[in-house]
């Protein structure tokens, strides 16, 4: 088995790797395709909540 055929060569590599990038672009469009017709999702965004520190002293 030679290195040109490890991955089944060229063409079939660079196949491979366009359908990839047409597969991302097709997901990517259809997310946000559903969130223009649904809006954003519901409830806060856990981005924008602040952190609670768990290490938090006590001052008695």
């Amino acid at each position: 088995m030679s290195s040109s055929d490890l991955f089944g060569g060229p063409k079939r590599l660079l196949t491979v790797a366009a359908v990839i990038v047409v597969v991302t672009l097709l997901a990517a469009a259809a997310t946000l395709l559903v969130r223009h017709i649904l809006g954003p999702p519901e409830g806060p965004s856990p981005y924008d909540a602040p952190s609670i520190s768990t290490t938090q002293t006590s001052s008695e």
